[in-house]
């Protein structure tokens, strides 16, 4: 889509979005197996802003390779030696690889979903293990209306994603399918072990392998009163919560203070770890290493 859909352009008014009249938009898929990004209408964009996307297509390309590398580094048939162009052409080469039985790991290791403004977790090292959802308290109003919508999409589903994973994990054999080696395709409805077995629920034991079973921890920017009265008024979610199906915490939206739900209510978060090792970036958090790393502060995050 254009700068010149006036659809779109009503829409992310309506959201509080000002777009300027000269912005372009370019649509595009991002295939996580192979990395690789196609986009869409690109014969649509002005002459006069080619230049402006093929900067942007090079930005796109770097990130291709370092989102490749960072992510070879779970996977035993990569070298963890590779560049990050060696690193691309591996995850393409392996998308296409028909014996591969885990070209990629999808939401395998998620363990966490924050909530909030994208700069309370900037220069924060997260392993690839979580959910980011945008979400500014300063423009939402006392009800929470923007807030309320957003927990009421990203809750049932990081919680659907983490709880498939756990119990697949844990037992795989009856709450996940085993191996996806011998599984056939029945009836359109699921899978069975060849032609004898019943429908295999869960995930394959290919899927979970380097997964750390956890129930998944919400962070969420706002009060500790706002997201109870939320909770309140949205049945769905406080069965999630109050069941201990998932944890959740508040960070609160002038400070770095936060609070854990427990039985019901909120009570002040006291660290009992030390403070996360400082390294220059996210490559000096994971360089030769496979297993599960802890978060870390990076760059210029020293300084402070």
């Amino acid at each position: 889509m254009m700068a010149n859909d006036h659809r779109v352009r009503k829409i992310l008014e309506s959201r509080g979005v000002c777009i300027p009249e000269t912005t372009c938009f370019v649509g595009g898929y991002h295939n996580t197996c192979t990395d690789s990004i196609e986009y869409f209408d690109v014969d649509r964009l002005p002459p006069t802003r080619h230049m402006d996307f093929l900067r942007a297509q090079e930005v796109f390309d770097q990130a291709r390779e370092h989102n490749a590398l960072e992510r070879s580094r779970r996977f035993t048939s990569a070298s963890l030696d590779l560049s990050p162009a060696e690193a691309l052409r591996h995850v393409e080469a392996r998308a296409e690889d028909l014996a591969q039985a885990r070209p990629e790991y999808n939401h395998a290791t998620n363990a966490i979903c924050f909530v909030g403004r994208r700069i309370r977790i900037r220069g924060l090292f997260m392993d690839r293990r979580s959910f980011l959802t945008s979400y500014d308290p300063t423009s939402d109003t006392e009800d929470c209306p923007i807030l309320t919508r957003i927990l009421q999409a990203v809750i049932p589903v990081c919680a659907g994603i983490s709880l498939e994973y756990y119990f697949s994990t844990v037992d795989n054999m009856i709450y996940g399918c085993g191996s996806k080696l011998p599984h056939n395709i029945t009836s359109l409805l699921g899978v069975m072990e060849g032609a004898a077995s019943d429908l295999r629920t869960g995930l394959s034991q290919q899927m979970v392998e380097i997964h750390e079973p956890m129930r998944i921890l919400f962070v969420i920017e706002n009060t500790p009163e706002a997201i109870l009265a939320i909770l309140k008024r949205n049945e769905v979610l406080d069965r999630l919560v109050s069941n201990g199906w998932v944890q959740l915490a508040s960070l609160a939206k002038d400070s770095n203070k936060l609070h854990i739900y427990k039985k019901g209510g909120f009570v002040p978060y006291e660290p009992t770890a030390a403070p996360p090792p400082v390294h220059e970036d996210s490559y000096a958090c994971y360089h030769h290493k496979r297993g599960h790393l802890p978060f870390a502060r990076l760059g210029a995050q020293r300084a402070s």
